[in-house]
């Protein structure tokens, strides 16, 4: 039998792919991580996509690192595989992930459970960074599977250091990630799976493997991480994120098979269009895809809109669905925000009579998009929820619309609470899917442990006020041993992700958590830091525990958050 040929000419290109299993100081993941590692290297040296075989030679176009033990060389190693790279470059982690500060550290093999030591071992993404920037690559591609990675992803302004968003944003590169920038990876235990991988790396090459049959012009990156990312969300695991850059997405990762859906029409197979009849459904999509590209453009910004708008027009007068959704974001002001820094309405006048219009049209021939978006103009700008609920319900039957689903969930809880409104201000976002993917085997999680049940009676007491200065002091203290220990003295680490696990838990930005002011999030998240001092690992079941308790005793977030507010002297 022989073998197809490459997908590319692959003489330009340069793929690494990094799997750490062998840890001496963190948690063992041999299989999972072992197992995923193959799985992406078969499927690019398969027929799928046609990579040159790994042969150990420093020439090899594919090159695969196991069980690296330290940073040591690797840093300079990556430079030199991705210099002569002017295609593609390709990087893969899976095994640990870990922050030390603001830093994501890829965890190798003799990387330590804490401490500084773990940037000086491990693999920092600073590195891998570093050495995608110096690639004259046209497209660049990261895909990190491990915990924390979707610090990989962030913007500027938050945790990460200010130059890992550069990644991004260059010109075709995109960044693939397991979770979000605050929790864990997921894997598959030895116990429940004779062949363990990781969730993430499991689903994606599932969906780029299966989404080629029927489709004989090939998988793009953005087309496979769109079915894996709803696949993990509806079997419960962590939403895992993306950075795309540019056209990056759209990079056809693997071959597709022969085989087609049968077409639901008859093509015109004449060459020629009878006048009169107007653009066929080739040219629409045609006309669609060239506004979304110019949408997407980096370098587009509000000054393009007009040219942008007139297209997405054409395309959904001629009855495109998601064109007649994107008139509808235009129209409403919300393109103007993301591409201009404004907020609807402060450059121009939105029209939301005509965004909903388009919208409702959308909807009615099936975009998920389109109802989403009409259930958000119905809550927010018309207060008409009923109506919102209904279009939430109809947009989250498309498994794959996340927001949809947090949205209708949101405000399901905020009715059944006799909540008002969101208050839009100091919302952080749709958190991901809160759990844990494994048990850490330390004694460190224990202690802290114990003295979160010492902390909440004296936090009871205070709140009594039965409080001396002794019990003050002991819980500023078990404050500052918990900072210390578990985050190394970095409350803004700290409080990152608490606000992540208690959002998710409270309802997210469109539940109960958005109808709070941003003081009020504040001190809520300030007073569950100090009563709970959770681990990185209990932080997300001590949140649901936190509101379930509080709830059950018929107190709102609001209430308590006044309370911790005047308990630390900021009514």
């Amino acid at each position: 039998m022989t073998r197809p040929e490459p997908l590319y000419d692959y003489a330009r290109s340069r793929a690494v792919l990094i799997g750490v299993w062998d840890y001496e100081h963190l948690p063992p993941v041999a299989s999972a991580t072992r197992n995923s590692l193959d799985r992406m290297t078969d499927l690019l040296q398969g027929p799928r996509c046609g990579w040159p075989r790994f042969s150990g030679s420093p020439a090899d176009r594919l090159q695969i690192v196991r069980n690296p033990r330290r940073r040591n060389n690797l840093p300079d190693d990556l430079m030199r595989w991705f210099e002569d790279a002017t295609d593609l470059a390709l990087i893969y982690f899976v095994g640990h992930g870990r922050l030390y500060g603001d830093e994501l550290c890829l965890a190798l093999a003799e990387s330590p459970l804490s401490g500084s030591a773990q940037k000086t071992t491990g693999l920092r993404f600073s590195d891998v960074r570093e050495a995608l920037e110096e690639s004259q690559a046209a497209t660049k591609v990261v895909i990190l599977d491990c915990c924390f990675s979707g610090q990989a992803t962030l913007p500027r302004h938050t945790l990460s250091a200010p130059a890992i968003t550069e990644l991004t944003h260059c010109s075709g590169a995109i960044t693939l990630t397991a979770t979000d920038a605050y929790r864990t990876a997921w894997y598959e235990p030895d116990s429940t799976s004779s062949h363990p991988q990781t969730h993430f790396t499991r689903y994606l090459v599932d969906a780029i493997e299966t989404g080629a049959d029927g489709h004989p012009h090939g998988v793009s990156l953005e087309a496979a991480f769109a079915t894996a990312s709803a696949a993990l969300v509806r079997d419960g695991k962590p939403r895992p994120t993306q950075s795309v850059r540019h056209h990056a997405g759209r990079f056809v990762i693997a071959r597709g098979s022969a085989r087609r859906p049968p077409p639901d029409r008859q093509e015109d197979t004449s060459g020629e269009q009878a006048a009169g009849t107007g653009p066929t459904h080739q040219d629409v999509e045609a006309l669609f895809q060239a506004a979304l590209a110019l949408e997407r453009d980096w370098d587009i910004d509000a000054a393009g809109l007009p040219r942008i708008e007139s297209m997405y027009r054409d395309a959904a007068e001629a009855g495109h669905p998601e064109a007649m959704t994107r008139l509808g974001l235009i129209l409403e002001g919300r393109t103007q925000e993301r591409l201009g820094g404004t907020l609807p309405g402060e450059s121009t006048a939105p029209d939301i009579d005509g965004a909903m219009h388009w919208y409702a049209r959308a909807a009615r021939l099936g975009s998920s998009h389109g109802a989403y978006f009409l259930g958000l103009a119905y809550e927010d700008h018309l207060g008409n929820w009923p109506e919102a609920l209904n279009w939430y319900r109809q947009a989250a039957r498309d498994e794959r619309n996340w927001a949809a689903r947090k949205a209708l969930t949101g405000l399901e809880d905020r009715m059944a609470c006799g909540l008002g409104p969101l208050t839009h201000a100091g919302n952080f976002g749709e958190p991901g899917n809160s759990a844990h993917h494994q048990d850490r085997e330390n004694g460190e999680s224990v202690v802290f442990s114990n003295r979160a049940n010492e902390q909440g009676e004296l936090v009871a007491r205070i709140l009594a006020g039965q409080a001396g200065p002794d019990v003050v002091a002991a819980v500023q203290n078990n404050f500052q041993q918990w900072l210390r220990g578990q985050w190394g003295g970095d409350q803004r680490l700290a409080l990152a992700f608490c606000v992540n696990a208690l959002a998710e838990a409270c309802g997210g930005a469109r539940g109960e958590w958005g109808t709070l002011s941003e003081k009020e999030q504040s001190g809520l998240v300030w007073f569950f830091s100090l009563l709970c001092l959770p681990t990185r690992d209990s932080v997300e079941s001590d949140a649901t525990a936190f509101r379930k308790q509080t709830r059950d005793a018929g107190q709102s977030l609001a209430t308590i958050a006044h309370t911790a507010n005047l308990l630390r002297g900021q009514p």
